[in-house]
Order: C-alpha cells, then structure tokens, then sequence
C-alpha cells in the first residue's frame, strides 16, 4: 500500500452547499491549481524558518511528484514550474501517468505555467498563450514584468490515437500562439467541453495597477477563446498575487457595475511615477522661519525661484494624479464591460471549515501562501449558469501543521494546492 504523502494528510473533501447538478461519472472531473515554488526563486532570506533540508530540490522533487500524483486531479494548473525540470521530470512523470500537457514561459524568465490533463477524460482542441507584455494595450502603455498566461481548450472525451501525434505537445512554442488545426464552427466546437486559464500575475504587492492590466489581458484571450467554443466553459486557475479584500478580486467577482471603496482606488492608482518629494533636490528647502525673516516684500530672487518651483511642483502632481484617475477609470470600464462576474470556488471556504474564517475577507480561506506573509493569494474560479456545478472542495491543511512557515520537509512550496470537484450538467 502507498503511504499518503504528508502534505496530503488530513485533507478531505467537503461537500459545497447549494450544488444542484446530477453530473454522470464521465461528466463529472476534478481540476488543481497549485504554485509549485520555483526552486530558483528560492532565498535563505525569504525562508528563514525553513530548514536546510526543506529548501533543498532534491526533497522537494520528491516531495512535489508524490503530492501532485496522489492527488490524481483530471485537471492540473502550476504555476512557478521550472523550465529545465519541467523537460527533465514533470513531463515525463506525468505523461507516464496518462496526462498530456502544455507548458508556457517567458524567454527572461526560468519559469513558466502549466496546463495537464488526463488523455483519458480530455483532449485539446486548442491553446493560447499570453504574453502579458505584449498582449497589453490599454492606455498606451507597456508592461515591464514578463508575466504570462496559458489558455487551453479541453474537448471531453479521449482523443484516441490523437494522444502521441505531436511528439513536441508538452511545451507551447514561448514566441508563438499555437493553433490545433482544429475548426471553430461546426460539429467539432457544438462539442461540450472546458476552457481552462492559468496564470501568474505581477507580485509586487503595490502593484494592483499592473495586476489589473494583467488581468484585463487573460479576460480579453479567455473571451476569444470562448468566442471561438461558445458552448465551452470557462475555468480560471492561478496564483493571482491578490487579496480577497483587493479591488481586482472585486472587479473579477461582483455584480457589475462594481463599486470600490477609497482604499481600493487609491490602492489601484499606478506606482511607476515619482511622487512630490521622492527626489532629493540640490537646493537648501525653504523654512517658515527662512520666509517670515525675508518678510512679503523682500523676498530675494532665490527665495522667490523655489517658491515657483514649489508651485510648479504642486501643480505637475496635480496633472500627474488626474492623468492617473483617468488611466484608472478607463481600466475599470474596460474589465467591467465585456467580461461577467466568475465565481470562486473557494468563495464560501469559511462556511465549511471554521478554523479557516476571519472577518479580514468574508467567504474566503485565510491563506493560500503560508511564508513570511500569510494570506490569500491563489483561486480557481468558473462561470457561474453556465452548466458547472461546484460539487466539493478539498480542505486545507491545518495551520497547526505549516506553522512557522512554508516550505517545510512536509510540504514543499510555500503555497497550498487548491482541488475542486465539478459537476457538469
């Protein structure tokens, strides 16, 4: 008998309230998102509770393969997947297993995302990736962050001798959007079947401005991929690098139109420029006592000088924060307009476990990343009405268990695997 891995110790399934649907065995699957941690990602600084061991690839290679296979999930999203471990071990692994897969990455970058399936539940009729600093155009503006998404479209049902015609499946070409060959109208995209997105968003936590770009980016390929398969469903996976309480979460989530609080807005304006006073200047700053001893009228031409630069400088912040506003508002109508509210499976997490409730974020688990900062990062959201039921999700582990920190010789990232059991009608 194989023994459970650690990481998997005490994780059930709990069954979601509220599902309706009677899915038949070979309509009914379940899907993972899970950031694996890239190893070369990994400092003694970011980790100083873990272990030398913990840290080390060789117990998390082995500690990673026997979590993820024992989970044995139809549907697999990572993110943080290692390009040359990807080629030297998980493809293989896994295609051992009776998965096919799709792996995309950005050439600055030693990781990219990953997409599995079981050839036995599912085959690929077409795939996308998105390169997010190409792919974003709103406002004029250019990305800096090499982030990247991978879209995939999933026909149920074993494609049969399809399964080894491409000896080269297991990596989307990192320059390139790849198309099946497969028509988008006709009997073939009448099919039922599943559009899945993952994604690794931008993780510097000031950066909600670049996050919503990011996220406008995925929406617009998960939009033409449906617009190509009208009757798949979509399901979006990843480490989003955002909070529940974060306006991208509301914006992804809430009944249009949405409306965001102060600190949600303010949170959102860009970081990139320069605020008032952040450089230093060569001049010595004017004091009151400096400005009542020249009195109104003596004012020296010097003093004069950086009164106007001080003026000059407050009226630039004010163009600068309108342009900002401006950049803002017309994200808000962009994401809002063509793209309806998703559902997160997690959404009612505190419901079922009340060792993971917390008034910071209501619905919500505390955390899927359990390092220095702990909090809510990853979900796997769907289309709600659109024939996907959520029948149960896996629990997490007790904090009790990850405490003071992850990775541990237990679990090898610093994230939490999500599982999700759907039913499809």
């Amino acid at each position: 008998m194989i023994a459970i891995p650690e990481a998997c110790r005490d994780r059930t399934w709990l069954s979601v309230a509220g599902a309706t649907s009677r899915p038949t065995p070979e309509r009914s699957f379940t899907i993972m998102s899970y950031n694996i941690l890239c190893q070369k990602l990994i400092r003694r600084s970011l980790f100083p509770y873990a272990s030398p061991n913990s840290l080390k690839w060789k117990l998390r290679k082995s500690l990673l393969l026997s979590e993820i296979s024992h989970w044995k999930a139809d549907i697999m999203c990572l993110q943080e997947v290692e390009i040359v471990y990807w080629h030297q071990i998980f493809a293989q692994h896994f295609k051992r297993l009776g998965y096919d897969s799709r792996l995309f990455y950005s050439k600055s970058k030693s990781h990219g995302v990953a997409i599995l399936w079981k050839r036995s539940k599912f085959h690929i009729v077409d795939e996308m990736g998105v390169r997010m600093d190409e792919s974003m155009v709103v406002c004029e503006e250019t990305l800096q962050t090499d982030n990247v998404g991978l879209v995939a479209t999933l026909r149920f049902g074993s494609a049969g001798s399809m399964d080894c015609a491409d000896p080269y499946a297991d990596s989307v070409d990192p320059e390139y959007r790849i198309d099946s060959g497969v028509p988008a109208s006709g009997a073939q995209a009448s099919s039922e079947g599943i559009i899945v997105s993952n994604t690794h968003l931008f993780w510097r936590p000031d950066a909600c401005y670049e996050r919503l770009q990011q996220q406008i980016a995925m929406l617009a390929a998960q939009r033409e991929m449906q617009e190509k398969y009208p009757e798949f469903t979509l399901i979006s996976c990843g480490d989003f690098n955002t909070t529940p309480d974060d306006a991208g979460y509301a914006l992804l989530t809430k009944a249009r139109p949405v409306t965001l609080n102060e600190w949600q807005l303010d949170n959102l304006l860009p970081t990139t420029m320069a605020e008032v006073g952040d450089e230093p200047s060569s001049d010595t700053p004017i004091s009151y006592a400096e400005m009542a001893t020249a009195g109104t009228l003596a004012e020296t031409d010097d003093t004069n000088s950086k009164r106007r630069r001080l003026e000059e400088e407050e009226r630039q912040a004010e163009i600068d924060f309108a342009r900002d506003q401006e950049r803002v508002r017309r994200l808000l109508e962009l994401i809002q307009a063509d793209n309806d509210p998703l559902k997160s499976c997690y959404g009612t997490y505190a419901d079922l476990d009340a060792s993971y409730r917390t008034e910071q974020w209501a619905g919500e688990p505390i955390y899927t990343n359990y390092a220095k900062w702990k909090g809510t990062l990853d979900y796997i959201f769907y289309q709600p009405g659109r024939g996907l039921d959520v029948r149960d999700v896996m629990s997490l582990p007790a904090e009790e268990r990850m405490k003071p920190g992850l990775p541990n010789e237990s679990f090898p990232s610093d994230h939490v695997a999500l599982l999700v059991r759907f039913g499809c009608a």
